[in-house]
């Protein structure tokens, strides 16, 4: 699935979206090592970037979103990937007594960018 090359430009991005007023920072650093490397072990890549903030503005928002986007290419299972990951973040919130719901989403993406620039 994933080539010697398929460094730069397929690496996924996950940004975190959280309601400040029910989850802490340190439980979103949490959350955020542990996403990071769900998504490595699932994907084999080992660039994977995560952005976590709450927002100044929300308005009927959920605790918690993750957002995992990816090289569109390089899925060859959609639905595979969602249910690996989705299980493994469900164990992992059993493992470590995190009882805030979250609300996960992927998408592949048609990129085009450079880096270095």
């Amino acid at each position: 699935m994933w080539g010697k090359n398929d460094k730069i430009g397929f690496m996924p991005m996950i940004t975190i979206k959280y309601d400040d007023a029910k989850v802490k920072d340190d439980q979103i650093i949490l959350l955020s090592k542990a996403i990071q490397k769900i998504v490595i072990d699932m994907t084999n890549i080992k660039e994977v970037f995560v952005y976590a903030d709450s927002p100044k503005i929300k308005i009927d928002v959920a605790p918690i979103e993750i957002f995992i986007e990816m090289s569109a290419s390089k899925i060859t299972d959609r639905e595979f990937l969602f249910q690996a990951i989705k299980t493994d973040l469900s164990n992992w919130k059993k493992e470590n007594n995190f009882s805030n719901p979250i609300t996960i989403t992927l998408t592949p993406m048609d990129w085009h960018f450079d880096v270095n620039i």
